[in-house]
């Protein structure tokens, strides 16, 4: 009984190693103090329909995806379309750098560049476009599978749509990478729909885009945008 126990104990602490280093790490340290090829780029561009503002930030780590977070200090510098960008923290996220814009004024073209200590430039450019539904509908029966139309730029093989069902007792994601199909489809299969209780299906729908960082340190990074549609309501025939 012992040695199972043992062995239990063992298999705890191995599984909250494997929690902890799958985390990443809100510490602050300071980019003066490491390799400069070991700052790992993460840049983060999320929107939701409707809102006012859209979300741009950088965070840069020590050492991989999750590192330590970094401060830059001086003369390193991160900047949105050369504007420059100042510290923020918090508990929860560590150190980051993050500027809010009017989404109307922002679709187009902008760069994001990163500056190290030896004044090395990373530049990067990107394109942030609309995306809208096309033609949602307003209902459909369970019978028949449901395909909803998007007008989206092209996606890239690691890009994808994702359409998740709210407020129901019966939820469901799916995730749509790249399809040859204009406008853009996915497709809800009849079993989920049948799934459904409620005389209504609402759905929230997310494009999630992977942009390849072209000027990378050593160390690599990342860089995302999130795009939400406001949830819409189909009625369930």
């Amino acid at each position: 009984m012992k040695a199972s126990g043992n062995f239990w104990i063992l298999v705890f602490v191995f599984w909250m190693w494997i929690f902890a280093t799958a985390c990443t790490s809100n510490e602050i340290g300071d980019s003066k103090d490491v390799a400069q090829d070991k700052i790992y780029q993460e840049y983060n561009v999320s929107y939701a329909e409707g809102d006012e503002k859209l979300t741009a930030s950088a965070v840069f780590r020590f050492a991989g995806p999750n590192g330590t977070t970094l401060v830059l200090n001086k003369p390193s510098k991160v900047e949105l379309d050369d504007e420059l960008i100042k510290v923020d923290s918090n508990d929860l996220s560590g150190a980051f750098y993050e500027l809010n814009k009017f989404p109307a004024q922002w679709f187009g073209k902008h760069q994001w560049k990163f500056t190290d200590l030896s004044n090395q430039t990373y530049t990067n450019d990107f394109s942030f476009d609309e995306f809208k539904w096309d033609n949602p509908p307003s209902s459909t029966i369970k019978s028949k599978q449901l395909v909803l139309h998007f007008n989206t730029i092209e996606l890239n093989a690691d890009d994808y749509i994702e359409v998740n069902s709210v407020e129901t007792d019966s939820s469901f994601s799916i995730t749509q990478k790249a399809n040859q199909t204009k406008p853009f489809t996915v497709t809800i299969p009849v079993a989920q729909l049948q799934r459904q209780k409620q005389p209504f299906l609402k759905l929230e729908v997310t494009r999630v885009q992977k942009i390849k960082l072209i000027n990378n340190t050593a160390e690599g990074g990342e860089f995302i945008t999130r795009y939400s549609l406001k949830p819409v309501s189909v009625q369930l025939k």
